[in-house]
């Protein structure tokens, strides 16, 4: 399952949207290192399903689907909380690096009205949060640099005596990092580095890792509390920090909570305050409606469909057994919704599904059309393909 991570120093609000995001609730407090050890939970990414066109209800595997929108799992988790000198292991830095390890993308959640310290305690003087952002990502960067120069004379020597091509070498060593031979290609294409490993030096480590967060583990600067911030401070944020969102987590958690009392219909901006509801508990319904309202903020579902969709490229492809009615082989229609990057061919799906589907391939279908396609069919967003394999 694709996964992404919610980064940032203590007592920034990162628990409760971990709430937010996943309904699950954690350990909510004032304090540092509240979390201390990761949660995981899982969000959803938002598709119309096509078993509207066949005008038959689907079966979800996983997720769920509701008024003809499929809800796809994308998983998250929640790291401990993080502080100056973690990528050294100062306070729970070590917990907090194995959780980035392996996420495809970061969520940075940033205090907006800048009242928390860089160790998580609360200031009376507002600080610029653009400074947190270059202190936490430097540290992230820091870290995932450390770990790529770590032996790296040893490393070097041997992958330049064999006359290994670069990204092949590097891919290997960084495996363990959930990075791939053509990732490490895609950085090696994009950037400038010298030619043999053995002449790289720390600082060419160090730009590899920030190459790692701009083109493979892409970071989202989530600014959160922004209930408390004017909107002349959003819009200077938005104009200085790239891939910046604005939220409020404890809006939206409290959004959720009347959902589930049936003090509102839905938790949508435009939902209808019930009679259950007090006088006190409208008006402050009807203060977080008018701010959601507005155009700078983002909803929570919102970020997770454009950091998987739009920035990671991810599509959602729907493999089945029988081309006419979408089914698997028990009948279920539509069962699986698969997270597929951008770019992946009916071959990469069969692999998915299964190695052995994958080694056997013949070929496959695309449902809707019933046109035969190859292996090296290029798949799109919504696909509906049947699989067609020898296998053991």
């Amino acid at each position: 399952m694709l996964k992404f991570g919610l980064v940032g120093k203590p007592n920034v609000g990162k628990s409760t949207l971990f709430s937010a995001l996943t309904k699950n609730q954690v350990e909510i407090a004032n304090y540092p290192f509240t979390t201390l050890k990761p949660n995981v939970g899982v969000t959803f990414v938002r598709i119309p399903c096509p078993h509207m066109e066949l005008g038959k209800e689907c079966n979800p595997r996983e997720g769920f689907c509701k008024g003809g929108i499929r809800h796809v799992p994308v998983e998250v988790v929640d790291v401990p909380g993080l502080i100056p000198g973690a990528s050294q292991g100062k306070g729970m830095g070590n917990e907090f690096m194995d959780g980035v390890r392996d996420s495809q993308a970061l969520c940075h959640v940033i205090d907006g009205t800048g009242m928390t310290m860089p160790d998580g305690t609360l200031s009376e003087q507002r600080r610029d949060p653009r400074e947190d952002i270059r202190i936490i990502e430097n540290e992230i960067i820091t870290w995932f640099a450390d770990r790529i120069f770590r032996d790296w004379d040893r490393f070097s020597k041997k992958a330049d005596s064999t006359g290994e091509r670069t990204d092949r070498s590097l891919g290997r060593k960084l495996a363990s990092f959930g990075i791939s031979e053509k990732e490490v290609a895609l950085i090696l294409s994009k950037e400038v580095f010298p030619a043999k490993l053995g002449l790289w030096s720390e600082s060419d480590a160090r730009d590899f890792a920030e190459a790692v967060f701009n083109h493979i583990k892409p970071v989202f600067r989530i600014l959160n509390k922004a209930d408390s911030m004017d909107s002349q401070s959003i819009q200077q944020m938005r104009a200085s920090v790239e891939r910046v969102y604005f939220i409020s987590a404890e809006y939206e958690l409290a959004l959720e909570k009347a959902f589930e009392s049936h003090l509102i219909d839905s938790t949508g901006e435009d939902f209808h305050i019930s009679d259950k509801a007090t006088k006190q508990q409208a008006a402050v319904l009807a203060r977080i409606k008018e701010f959601f309202r507005s155009p700078e903020i983002t909803r929570i579902l919102d970020i997770t469909g454009e950091l998987v969709q739009k920035s990671l490229g991810y599509i959602v492809v729907f493999p089945v057994v029988d081309e006419s009615n979408w089914t698997d082989n028990n009948g279920n229609i539509l069962p699986d919704a698969l997270l597929m990057p951008s770019g992946s061919t009916a071959h990469d799906l069969a692999f998915r599904i299964h190695t052995d589907i994958g080694e056997g391939f013949i070929r496959a279908v695309d449902c809707r059309t019933r046109r035969v396609i190859g292996k090296d069919h290029i798949l799109q967003n919504s696909d509906v393909i049947r699989i067609i394999a020898k296998t053991k």
